[in-house]
């Protein structure tokens, strides 16, 4: 029964389930820990390696939507209004939390988008490639990078993006652009030293 319940689940828009917990149906409070828990710490462990301490945000995120369900608006597209929620919430537990570095502390929280370096390891690339590519990408600023990660790696559109970092649409085309002609002009360098080394 649980498992046909799961698969129903699965085939029902974001919007209806949202509609559905703002009514009072409990059951799609699950559904939405269930399709989201993940994607949401993923995001989260980018601001903060304190893992618990994103577990908890996301938790009394969705216990915050419990005590206001009546009140609660309805976002164009449910993860980027979650994505935002937690982006505001993690930023002020961090602030709080003296025991998380946050994103103001730490420029280096992006590093890892689409797992440079690991490819390069992966590849058996020289670890002095791979030095020059993470120097090249932590020039980068926290909000270039972030804007990186939402674009590249959940696939955010620049107006998703836009909601989630609470800039204008032309701030994240700057950002996006920006941070582009950076790794492209270095690109070449990176290119050489695969090629010739």
């Amino acid at each position: 029964m649980e498992k046909m319940l799961l698969d129903h689940d699965e085939n029902l828009t974001d919007s209806l389930v949202w509609a559905m917990f703002k009514e009072g149906d409990d059951r799609s409070m699950n559904v939405l820990l269930l399709r989201y828990f993940r994607p949401l710490l993923h995001y989260g462990s980018k601001f903060t390696n304190d893992r618990l301490l994103v577990e908890d945000v996301i938790q009394d995120l969705f216990l915050g939507f419990l005590e206001k369900r009546e009140l609660l608006s309805n976002p164009a597209c449910l993860k980027n209004y979650l994505f935002k929620c937690l982006r505001n919430n993690l930023i002020h537990a961090i602030k709080q939390n003296t025991n998380a570095f946050s994103i103001h502390d730490n420029e280096d929280i992006f590093t890892d988008l689409e797992n440079i370096e690991e490819v390069l390891v992966a590849t058996d690339e020289s670890e002095e490639i791979s030095i020059k590519l993470n120097r090249h990408f932590l020039s980068l600023t926290k909000r270039q990078k972030e804007a990186l990660f939402l674009r590249y790696y959940e696939n955010r559109s620049n107006d998703e993006i836009a909601e989630i970092m609470e800039i204008n649409k032309q701030s994240v085309s700057n950002l996006l652009l920006k941070s582009l002609a950076i790794l492209r002009e270095n690109w070449v360098h990176i290119l050489i030293l695969l090629f010739f080394n």
